[in-house]
């Protein structure tokens, strides 16, 4: 019973320290300002409130302060703070390093699920293309300098043709000219009369389609008398001019692509779907 009263009677640090800063009669306001504290907090201090101040660090930064500004020993002050509670064990580390690893484990998961979303997206996307253009695949390993090749001798050979016969209606005016001297003048010219209308006649079968190629795009036309007088891809602003007997069979890639003119009218396509073959005669049938 003497022993608890001893020790309920020993005075605590905070009343140690107020009897030594009562003991100096100085304020609590006075010794606040070189310790850089508030009133509040000298209060806390002196009552035991140390829990208010923060860590037991800081407590005992104040407390040598403190008594620095009053002059008296700290040491056995400090030696009567209560010792600082352990730390406590972090708690189910075990159950936190599975949960870790069951993270992992899903981002890596999620991680190969989308790449075989975008795999299958992008595989879907090149189908998609491939059926919706056939033509652009078909056409990719067309020749291009014998697809040219192909349309000079074609437009050379209508030249040919066109010379060909203009020399073969004059041969035979000369000759009708040099077989009829014994004929009289209105003979002759009736004669020339019926040669010139054949000639003329020969030369309305030829009929001239022009098409102007706004992109890239595929055609091939064969002659009324099934000769194929252009073959292959034009590029983008190739104009295209070709001679022959109508009727033309015309097929085209692209037609929404290409303006076409006839005999210097312009052909009205835009009725085809588009992204398909475009097969048609020319002229076209009302």
């Amino acid at each position: 019973m003497n022993e608890e009263k001893t020790q309920s009677a020993q005075p605590t640090v905070g009343q140690i320290l107020k009897a030594h800063r009562e003991q100096a009669k100085v304020s609590i306001e006075t010794i606040a300002k070189p310790l850089k504290l508030s009133e509040f907090q000298i209060k806390h201090l002196e009552n035991d409130e140390f829990q208010a101040l923060g860590p037991i660090t800081f407590v005992k930064g104040y407390i040598k302060n403190y008594c620095r500004e009053l002059k008296v020993d700290s040491t056995p002050i400090l030696a009567m703070l209560p010792a600082p509670p352990e730390p406590a064990k972090p708690a189910n580390m075990q159950s936190f390093s599975r949960r870790t690893e069951k993270e992992a484990s899903d981002s890596r998961l999620m991680l190969v699920t989308y790449v075989i979303l975008a795999i299958v997206i992008g595989s879907s996307a090149l189908w998609f293309w491939q059926n919706a253009t056939p033509i652009e695949e078909q056409t990719t390993n067309i020749n291009i300098g014998n697809t040219i090749m192909s349309e000079r001798q074609a437009i050379q050979s209508t030249n040919i043709e066109q010379q060909k016969s203009a020399n073969d209606a004059e041969e035979l005016r000369q000759e009708s000219i040099e077989q009829s001297t014994d004929l009289t003048n209105d003979e002759i010219t009736q004669t020339l009369d019926e040669q010139t209308l054949e000639s003329d006649t020969d030369k309305s079968n030829i009929s001239t389609i022009e098409m102007l190629f706004n992109d890239e795009s595929w055609v091939e036309i064969h002659d009324g008398e099934g000769e194929k007088i252009a073959f292959g891809v034009k590029k983008a602003g190739y104009r295209m001019t070709v001679f022959g007997t109508p009727p033309f069979a015309v097929v085209l890639g692209k037609h929404n692509v290409v303006n076409i003119t006839l005999n210097g009218e312009p052909v009205d396509i835009s009725a085809f779907p588009k992204n398909r073959l475009a097969k048609f005669t020319l002229p076209l049938a009302e």
